[in-house]
């Protein structure tokens, strides 16, 4: 996926009169992020600004965060988060939360989900991974009192669905 993505870019960039956006932007860092492209990811970060005056937004820091912590380089989300003002630094630690628990880090896990809950007290979703983080740990009690936080506050996970397409069998 995220090669293929990377070439529809770059044909993009040989087409006359077409300059890609914020939002072609974003879509590549999500491309690389999910397809392991570190490197690639990194480098069309810096293209956005340097190439072409674009101006990166909270997204983009976002999906850098994610493109560095599903690659293991937590050291780096961290930085990048934590470069941020408080406000700005809610939309981040989810994704660094999810590295986290992907790569078995409970202490930074841990920061990562106080300071989700802190900045983003509404979110159902937060507090499922974060719950979620607690359970991976055996942190039961931990994990209890994450769900209890969400009954106080009034919030409920919405029940998730699955469909299942199975082979027809040949039967008409």
């Amino acid at each position: 996926m995220g090669n293929e993505a990377l070439s529809l870019f770059h044909d993009m960039q040989n087409t006359e009169g077409i300059v890609p956006d914020s939002l072609t932007y974003t879509s590549i860092l999500l491309a690389c992020s999910h397809s392991g492209l570190v490197e690639d990811g990194l480098k069309y970060f810096k293209s956005m600004q340097k190439d072409f005056g674009l101006e990166p937004r909270i997204e983009h820091y976002t999906c850098l965060v994610d493109l560095l912590g599903r690659a293991g380089r937590l050291d780096l989300a961290l930085e990048t988060t934590l470069d941020f003002p408080e406000k700005i630094q809610g939309r981040m630690w989810a994704p660094f939360l999810s590295a986290c628990k992907k790569h078995r880090n409970d202490e930074l896990g841990e920061l990562a989900a106080r300071k989700l809950l802190e900045f983003s007290t509404g979110s159902t979703g937060n507090y499922v991974l974060m719950a979620n983080l607690y359970t991976s740990q055996g942190k039961w009690k931990e994990a209890a009192e994450t769900r209890r936080l969400m009954d106080d506050r009034g919030l409920a996970k919405e029940p998730g669905w699955s469909q299942v397409e199975i082979c027809d069998s040949g039967d008409r």
